[in-house]
């Protein structure tokens, strides 16, 4: 029988020395199979830079679509190890325990033999509490600094379980919907498998005449802030209310797609300059919900303050900003938000709830403050440390 104490030295080191994290997704929790690509995608765009770097992707897939996802998979994911496995389809409820089983098996097992030494799971569920304990039991025996899972919460997926909110801590689960919109990929595109129907053209004759901002995607966010205040009615809306209008007024744009990827747009690119114009923020978890003030409709049509080119700082310039800032040398995120808001009190990041910020100084300043020197002084609550080489590194990147 091999000794307790050589098992736990030899899963130490198959986690400091695996390649990275591995990601998991069950397509059929999912709405459906657009949804499903469009959450691998965003998760892989915007991989938190403070966890291991991806190195693998399961999917857990229809056993009759099984070729097509991997194809899809390999041509949108080149670098990353591929796993597909078709789930047969005998009825739906044992269908989803067999995805389950096959994720929670694959995971601990990629853990304890040494492929990954972080996990990430997309549900909204609690079907996945139990691989939670398990992955933090072998964590504690291989005495690692945190527990390598991550619980992501894909937008429109369903409900977020209850349990998941109560006994979940909050430093191991990600809302996909906060995260940043996706940027141009530099992979071929997966054609959609159902295109969306063409409406039938009208005679020339009898065709209205449309706008010239009906098509066109590039509309300021300016303009698309005062068309959004203008038509919504004074009160409580959700991103479902705005997406018709977004629709018919510029169909063209990327955030059109649906409501996810405009809940993605409108908090990170037109939610500012709407809290700018007296929009409240009625409650910040999912669903997100806004409230259209008497105040800001009597913006409508008005000029409203342009921002500064601070919007446009590079994420070098903002840490250098964020560095030169903060007077302490341990500091932590509410403290770096404050030098932000002192230097550039028009970038958007300046007005986030702490919860946003959070998230975005984790993914576009961390690795770059970390790059130059910045140190995690303390876990939980997170703290940093800015030595003085660390701040003069960032202050020489203004």
């Amino acid at each position: 029988m091999p000794d307790p104490k050589m098992l736990t030295r030899s899963k130490a080191a198959q986690m400091s020395t695996s390649p990275g994290g591995a990601l998991y997704v069950d397509t059929e929790n999912l709405r459906d199979a657009d949804h499903a690509r469009q959450v691998v995608e965003q998760v892989v765009a915007n991989w938190p830079g403070d966890r291991p770097p991806l190195g693998s992707l399961s999917l857990y897939v229809r056993a009759d679509k099984a070729e097509l996802w991997r194809l899809w998979a390999e041509d949108a994911f080149p670098p990353l190890g591929l796993r597909v496995r078709g789930v047969q389809h005998f009825s739906s409820n044992n269908s989803k325990n067999s995805a389950d089983l096959a994720i929670a098996a694959d995971a601990v097992s990629d853990l304890v033999t040494g492929r990954a030494n972080d996990l990430a799971v997309v549900s909204n569920d609690s079907d996945f509490a139990a691989l939670f304990v398990k992955v933090r039991e072998l964590a504690r025996e291989a005495n690692a600094e945190t527990v390598p899972f991550l619980w992501i919460h894909p937008p429109e997926g369903g409900a977020l379980s209850p349990e998941i909110k109560q006994f979940i801590p909050v430093a191991f689960r990600w809302d996909l919907a906060d995260a940043p919109p996706l940027p141009t990929p530099t992979v071929p595109a997966p054609a959609p498998v159902v295109s969306r129907p063409t409406p039938k053209s009208l005679p020339e004759a009898t065709r209205p005449a449309l706008p010239a901002t009906h098509a066109d995607a590039s509309a300021s966010n300016d303009v698309i802030a005062d068309e959004l205040i203008r038509r919504l009615p004074v009160g409580k809306f959700k991103v479902a209310d705005a997406h018709g209008i977004f629709q018919d007024k510029w169909p063209a744009h990327p955030a059109a797609t649906g409501p996810a990827q405009l809940g993605t747009f409108l908090l990170k690119e037109v939610w500012p300059i709407m809290q700018r114009r007296g929009v409240v923020m009625a409650k910040e978890k999912s669903p997100r919900t806004y409230e259209i003030t008497p105040e800001a409709k009597d913006t409508v049509g008005k000029p409203t303050a342009t921002a500064d080119q601070s919007d446009k700082a590079t994420p070098e310039q903002l840490a250098a900003a964020v560095a030169q800032g903060i007077a302490d040398d341990i500091f932590k995120a509410s403290d770096a938000q404050d030098a932000l808001k002192s230097s550039r009190p028009q970038h958007p990041a300046a007005s986030y709830t702490a919860t946003q910020f959070g998230t975005w100084f984790a993914r576009q300043l961390w690795p770059i403050m970390e790059q130059h020197g910045v140190t995690i002084a303390k876990e939980k609550p997170r703290r940093y440390e800015m030595t003085p080489d660390a701040r003069h590194n960032l202050l020489s990147l203004a």
